[in-house]
């Protein structure tokens, strides 16, 4: 059963992704607990989910080593044998029961050998890390690979071990001090170590962890450097890759290589560098099939997606445009809404985002329709109870979507559903939580309003009108944000403009109706 104080469709949710492990209900509701226990957003439950029970399976091969191995004494082959026998039953055992159990070992296991004990310590990480206790595992991994006397190989995999744990906290828990260790003791301590094997694999497996949390950390912060290093480094570990000999990381180096190439090219609105990401996503998909690996196709497909939806748009080109939201189709045929309904909806909600710019390249309204029809599926998975975040970027989408099939069509029963759209958003874009959020989201409605306005002459619609515009201007001005108060202020103006012709129209109309009424009195 899955816990029970989860709210109904966070149940769905993760029942879902639950029949996609193909695991035992018994064995996945303690990693459940520990999930929902912890401040998570429901759209990270699946792949956290996945983690840990990966980290299990891990665990259960880790002691069926140390249960097969006589040389570590019947305290540690005992007890290992029966924690194994537990996992491959499929029982429930709790993430924090099994660090316990473990720990019982550890005197046994240290009058054993050194080997022996960093072996239970590795274990103890594992289970730590399946219930995302991944600071404590880390720890258990570094004081693994301080037991005196280890060989500089599984020094290094414990170092290795340790150096992910901390990136997965980094970037799970938006853990910015965990991401620093991560990248630190990469290059302080595991590259070194490889080094010192003379073991290529060893060197481009560290150089690719390094890349993966130089890139996370390089979208989180501003400027270039961690995402150029991010670069670097899976160049380098692509340079020690066979393809042939490693394809599965081989294929994830070119992947991540994208990745960090698409977030610089983005911010630095570089074609050369977007078309460089194009081509890794491109090599990556050589040994990623949607018919072999379809969960990690999908993923590349996603991120080769939002690549060519960004060239699309900056050069106005419907030819990639449409190669976006083809790439886009492909992801759904993966993540599907029975599967995972959240990731559904994300891709989703990307697919709404690719037809609405190919859209507005179209002369004919389908194209815009069909983004219209891909945003309201998106809210679906959407609800504002459980991702008012999302709600309200979808909403604001569809808003979007809405407002330019209005134009298109000139009808302002459509521009009204954009203007409802954009007052939905509103309700949880505050200017309390975000003040510039707010004020974008006010000028999108505003100029929708004004829009509306123009087409049914509504003085009071291009007054309000005038009232939103100028609200975001406010913040934008005060914000000292010059490109964004240029806009606003020339849309103020429009509206202003507007305001006064509609009310100068019926002035004019009443003092002819006036006018009319006094002859036929006379």
């Amino acid at each position: 059963m899955v816990p029970t104080d989860i709210p109904d469709q966070g149940r769905a949710e993760l029942e879902a992704a639950a029949r996609n492990l193909d695991a035992p209900m018994a064995v996945l509701d303690p990693l459940l607990a520990c999930i929902t226990v912890r401040d998570v957003r429901p759209i990270q439950v699946s792949g956290l989910l996945e983690a840990g029970y990966r980290r299990l399976r891990a665990l259960r091969d880790r002691l069926a080593d140390l249960s097969a191995d006589a040389a570590n004494g019947d305290g540690v082959c005992d007890v290992a044998g029966v924690l194994r026998d537990i996992l491959d039953t499929g029982k429930a055992i709790s993430p924090p029961d099994l660090v316990a159990r473990l720990g019982d070992m550890e005197e046994a296991a240290a009058s054993a050998g050194p080997a022996a004990l960093a072996s239970v310590l590795e274990c103890r990480a594992l289970a730590a890390a399946s219930g995302q206790d991944h600071l404590a595992a880390a720890d258990l991994c570094r004081r693994a690979a301080g037991t005196p006397d280890l060989s500089q190989p599984r020094r290094w995999q414990l170092v290795q071990l340790q150096a992910t744990l901390l990136g997965d906290h980094g970037r799970e828990f938006d853990d910015d001090t965990a991401l620093t260790a991560s990248i630190e003791l990469l290059r302080t301590s595991a590259l070194p170590l490889a080094e010192e094997c003379k073991n290529p694999e060893y060197r481009a497996g560290s150089l690719e962890a390094l890349g993966n949390v130089l890139g996370i950390v390089g979208q989180r912060r501003m400027g270039t450097r961690y995402l150029e290093d991010a670069i670097g480094a899976f160049h380098e570990a692509l340079d020690l890759r066979d393809p042939e000999a490693a394809p599965t990381e081989w294929a994830a180096a070119q992947n991540g290589l994208g990745n960090a190439l698409g977030a610089l090219g983005q911010r630095q609105a570089d074609d050369g560098l977007l078309n460089q990401a194009v081509d890794a996503f491109g090599q990556a998909l050589t040994l990623r099939s949607e018919e072999l690996t379809p969960r990690d196709w999908a993923s590349t497909m996603n991120n080769l997606a939002a690549v060519l939806q960004s060239l699309g748009r900056k050069n106005k080109d419907p030819k990639v445009l449409k190669r976006a939201v083809e790439a886009y189709k492909g992801v759904l045929r993966i993540w599907t809404r029975g599967t995972v309904p959240l990731d559904w909806a994300a891709a989703m909600d990307n697919l709404g985002s690719g037809l609405r710019a190919l859209g507005e390249h179209r002369r004919g309204p389908r194209t815009l329709e069909q983004a219209v029809a891909a945003y309201r599926s998106a809210l679906a998975e959407r609800p504002r109870d459980r991702l008012p975040g999302e709600w309200a970027m979808t909403h604001n989408n569809l808003g979007a979507a809405l407002q330019k099939l209005a134009q298109r069509e000139e009808n302002p029963d459509i521009m009204r559903q954009a203007v409802e759209a954009y007052e939905n958003t509103l309700l949880e874009w505050t200017r309390e939580k975000s003040p510039m959020t707010w004020a974008m989201a006010k000028a999108n409605l505003g100029v929708a309003l004004r829009e509306l306005a123009a087409m049914t002459g509504d003085i009071e619609t291009a007054d309000r009108a005038v009232a939103e515009i100028g609200a975001a201007v406010d913040v934008f001005r005060g914000a000292s944000h010059a490109q964004y108060t240029e806009l606003g202020e020339e849309q103020l103006s429009f509206a202003r403009q507007l305001l006064a012709e509609l009310i100068a129209q019926t002035d004019s109309e009443n003092a002819e109706a006036t006018r009319i009424a006094l002859k036929i009195n006379t």
